[in-house]
């Protein structure tokens, strides 16, 4: 059971922090290779909030969040102001990440530097890990269904006719980045406190790849394929840790074969919505209330 406990947690992880990247790349069409470094400073500010100043978890991991949307503006403005895209951004963002984990690595004082920040509690369960993700879920598809969600859907497809129809590039990739980097410091906040304990060697290059590689194979503009895709990816090397080794190369070779033969990723543009509970409902519900309704008529 605690195996199974650990995918799940580990799962949920991976899947706050994919949806973070899924609003950045899957709707905003901005490619990140970096969001670990945004983890890494969620997870740092979360651990030291909880453990020197005694923060309540819950109000640190949304400070933590916070605190790595914040950090994103350090990339974020210069690169937007130059019009950065594609692979150049893709690199910025690598270099930030792998800045801000040289840092950590080298910072002994206030966060242990090489040897990692210990002292921390187990305090991300099961039953945490599944709200957040529910929450995670929900605000997502609250923010891609809003008028900043279609200005980014716009943005993805043509920069020039967004900004003729009155869009704010500037304003709307900062928020689109904003909002994905508090996801990937949450995701960091959650499995700091997981783990019981914090090293620069969790936010390597490794998982930003798995974080990307979520998206990609789950699909662009969707959100239920990357949160799909994001469990299974740990989920499969965890079963099968004898292969974890050749994950970098199966990677690379599956995003050949669905940028050749599927574009859009598995689910691609296949929006999350709860058409199903309706039906549901309806199925279940309406008929019984025709019937009643009826027999009060004949009566």
């Amino acid at each position: 059971m605690g195996y199974l406990n650990a995918i799940i947690i580990l799962g949920g992880i991976n899947i706050i922090a994919a949806l973070g990247v899924a609003i950045i790349t899957g709707y905003t069409g901005l490619f990140t290779i970096g969001h670990a470094g945004f983890m890494a400073l969620g997870g740092y500010a979360c651990a030291i909030l909880v453990t020197t100043f005694h923060v309540p978890f819950a109000i640190a991991l949304i400070i933590g969040g916070l605190f790595a949307g914040l950090c994103s503006f350090i990339i974020g403005v210069p690169a937007f102001r130059s019009q950065l895209r594609g692979d150049y951004f893709a690199i910025a963002t690598l270099g930030l990440s792998e800045a801000i984990r040289l840092i950590l690595n080298t910072t002994y004082k206030v966060v242990g530097g090489a040897f990692g920040f210990m002292g921390m509690s187990n305090l991300t369960t099961v039953p945490v890990v599944v709200i957040a993700v529910i929450l995670a879920l929900f605000f997502a598809h609250m923010f891609v269904t809003s008028q900043y969600g279609k200005n980014c859907i716009a943005i993805s497809q043509d920069e020039v006719a967004a900004q003729m129809m009155g869009v704010n590039l500037l304003r709307t990739k900062l928020i689109a980045l904003f909002i994905s980097a508090f996801y990937a410091g949450v995701a960091g906040g959650l499995m700091g406190f997981y783990m019981a304990y914090l090293s620069p060697s969790f936010f390597t290059i490794t998982r930003s790849s798995d974080l990307l590689a979520a998206v990609v194979f789950g699909g662009i503009q969707s959100l239920i394929g990357p949160t799909i895709t994001a469990f299974v990816l740990v989920a499969v090397p965890e079963l099968l840790r004898v292969f974890s080794e050749w994950r970098l190369i199966v990677y690379g070779l599956l995003f050949v074969i669905i940028m050749l033969f599927r574009p859009q990723g598995l689910l691609g543009y296949v929006e999350m919505n709860f058409a199903f509970a309706r039906r549901w409902w309806n199925a279940v519900f309406t008929p019984h209330q025709a019937k009643q309704g009826t027999i009060k008529g004949d009566q």
